[in-house]
């Protein structure tokens, strides 16, 4: 089994200290084959990176939050870990929102919403997912990291002259577009490239993520309670080059024999499976309070250039629980292009009301920890892997329903890999059979 440790504070660890300790297991034996096979991993630089969960929502927002409320915006960090030599990236917001009816700003106002009561002020309107990407392209200078807001973006980009002679020469180039809307939810895709946006045999880039909360003032200037939460990137690290055709796909590990597309590059495969050690809802840890956890995950395989068809690409995630006593429940959840949702909710309706009946309920498992292991069904096309990326973040309250006083955000564990590559489609293309 391959497995690669992924960061998560000391806290959890002690408290999940007999869960934690059999994924140490199984990356200790595999510590060797890492040496063989390219792998996926939270600590490891790739050509290709994704950040699955982005989240915005300011005072400028539409609606805005009121004093009063809790404002909420993603701090970015881009990194070029080559030292020798600038790069060129290329990256893609991924906007998950829906949006009463079809948004068309053309036509109308898009008015984001998460249900059909949401649009009650709108006759005739449903609630519809409607996907949306946004791509900016950028180049790093030599060793250069950024740090932007997601609601703000970058531009310019930022060049030292007494590090880098070539400033004005486009050693640092292009802008960091923000975020489509604010509220956001969402994520961001960056590969690395040449000149002419086609994908190079190095591997140099490090992302990290920081989602900040922060409850807005009732009388300003006052203080508002502000709490952060950050995870790395996932890293595919470059295998090999295929064509030098930009309209080709990114291949996470091999496509199928036979299949009808051509790879522009080669990246290390998805995880097979994903592992999640966490609290069951409303448990109270030694630490003190009540903590609900956020689990959110997103497709392998996209198309970037057509998010129309982002119903094509649907992957059920199965889920099997298990608890300190090694008893295995099981559950699934549809991601077809973001799903974000507490732990509860996977399994009973959305909101607070039938989380005591949830089988990740403390009430129902009967002990504090557990174990989610998460892996993608194969679906109907045969020509993709079906595979799955995840971020989680705990959320600690002083009592049921109460403010968020402090939470954390952590990368899944990953074990072993899909046989089955995935593909990431950058410009539209005939919807899979």
């Amino acid at each position: 089994m391959l497995t690669r440790n992924a960061k998560a504070s000391a806290r959890r660890s002690r408290s999940i200290g007999m869960v934690a300790a059999l994924v140490l297991i199984g990356w200790s034996a595999a510590a060797s084959a890492q040496v063989l096979i390219n792998v996926a991993a939270s600590d490891l630089t790739g050509g290709y990176v994704v950040l699955p969960k982005v989240v915005v929502h300011t005072t400028g927002g539409t609606p805005a939050v009121l004093p009063g409320g809790i404002a909420i915006d993603t701090i970015v960090q881009l990194s070029n870990t080559n030292e020798a030599a600038p790069i060129s990236v290329n990256c893609w917001w991924v906007d998950a929102n829906s949006h009463c009816g079809i948004c068309d700003p053309s036509i109308q106002d898009c008015i984001i919403c998460n249900s059909n009561a949401d649009c009650a002020a709108f006759p005739g309107l449903n609630c519809v997912q409607d996907w949306s990407v946004r791509d900016f392209s950028i180049t790093l200078t030599s060793g250069q990291p950024i740090g932007f807001l997601a609601s703000q973006g970058l531009n310019p980009l930022p060049c030292d002259p007494f590090l880098n002679q070539n400033c004005g020469g486009g050693d640092a180039a292009g802008a960091v577009l923000q975020v489509q809307e604010d509220p956001f939810r969402g994520e961001l895709k960056c590969v690395q490239v040449d000149a002419n946006d086609v994908p190079v045999l190095r591997s140099d880039l490090k992302a990290e993520a920081t989602i900040v909360r922060t409850t807005v003032p009732l009388v300003p200037p006052g203080l508002g309670v502000t709490t952060a939460a950050a995870y790395n990137a996932i890293g595919f690290g470059t295998v090999s080059l295929g064509t030098s055709d930009n309209t080709d796909p990114l291949c996470l590990g091999s496509l199928p024999t036979g299949s009808s597309d051509a790879c522009a590059a080669t990246y290390a495969p998805c995880p097979g499976v994903l592992i999640l050690n966490h609290f069951f809802e409303g448990a109270s840890p030694e630490i003190g309070g009540i903590v609900k956890t956020d689990l959110t995950l997103v497709p392998c395989s996209e198309n970037l250039g057509d998010p129309d068809v982002s119903a094509n690409f649907e992957v059920v995630a199965q889920m099997l629980i298990y608890n300190e006593f090694e008893q295995r429940f099981s559950s699934s959840a549809r991601v077809e292009c973001y799903r974000a949702t507490t732990l509860a909710d996977i399994d009973t309706f959305p909101g607070p009301s039938g989380d005591t009946f949830s089988i990740f309920s403390v009430g129902v498992q009967g002990t504090i920890t557990g174990q989610t292991r998460i892996r993608g069904v194969q679906g109907a096309d045969g020509n993709l892997g079906y595979g799955l990326l995840g971020v989680a973040c705990e959320n600690y309250r002083e009592v049921a329903g109460g403010q968020i006083l402090a939470t954390t955000a952590f990368n899944l564990h990953h074990s072993a890999f899909r046989l089955q590559g995935d593909a990431i489609y950058r410009t539209i293309f005939p919807s899979p059979p």
